[in-house]
């Protein structure tokens, strides 16, 4: 699961995060490049199940950006696709608001930060990392997915189905190539909320709609065959 989520997350593409004030294009050419050696340092390190090297690999990076954005009152976005990017920019636009677009880096370490503080048991400090990532990417379908599984932690089934709701009309928005893996994910999502309320009809749904997305989403196809064996022994108890 997780090693598709990267999967999917690098499939996205990188850019270069909103330069600093006052900084040259050199060094911020440098300091990009050195964020996304860090990036995929982190990938690595949790494919290997080392969650806590991989967040002393992310730090750096996390706190380079923190230090070039310290003063600057704008609102930071990362757009993964064009389509993204605009739509944060009317929103600002729409509140009046100063922002920058920025590439997805930082917003990618947030999201691995997440991923190793999941990984490490650190639930509650996992939820508040992807409530921050969030307030930069409030659109992107693959970050609410995930911050929805979080909820399904606390089972808070309502919560995740909402949030799951939210994450399959974002991954419109979502890059090309990774539009179907996104729409697929938020309605497994969907689908797995509504079975802890056995509300296996309308699990059902989901899934297939996921199915129409994706024919060959084997995940979709494990559930439905387990909300068959759930009714099956549902009617031999009658």
């Amino acid at each position: 699961m997780m090693t598709t989520w990267i999967a999917a997350l690098l499939l996205a593409g990188q850019a270069a995060a909103p330069p600093a004030p006052g900084a040259s294009p050199a060094a911020t050419q440098g300091a990009e490049a050195a964020s996304e050696a860090a990036l995929q340092k982190a990938v690595g390190l949790i494919r290997a199940k080392q969650p806590q090297a991989a967040l002393d690999a992310l730090e750096p990076a996390l706190a380079r950006f923190a230090a070039e954005r310290k003063g600057d009152a704008r609102r930071v976005y990362c757009g993964a696709s064009p389509t993204e990017a605009i739509l944060y920019a009317g929103m600002a636009a729409k509140d009046k608001a100063n922002a920058v677009i920025a590439g997805p880096n930082y917003c990618t370490a947030l999201f691995l930060k997440g991923f190793a503080l999941v990984d490490l048991n650190r639930a509650a400090e996992a939820k508040e990392t992807y409530r921050e990532l969030l307030t930069h990417a409030p659109m992107n379908g693959q970050y609410l997915t995930e911050y929805a599984q979080l909820l399904g932690r606390e089972r808070d089934w309502d919560a995740m189905l909402s949030t799951c709701g939210q994450a399959e009309a974002a991954a419109d928005l979502a890059p090309d190539q990774a539009k179907t893996f996104q729409k697929t994910a938020a309605l497994r999502c969907q689908g797995y909320a509504l079975v802890e309320q056995h509300k296996l009809d309308e699990a059902q749904k989901r899934y297939e709609a996921a199915l129409k997305v994706d024919p060959a989403d084997a995940k979709s196809q494990g559930e439905l065959r387990y909300i068959a064996e759930q009714r099956a022994k549902a009617t031999a108890r009658q």
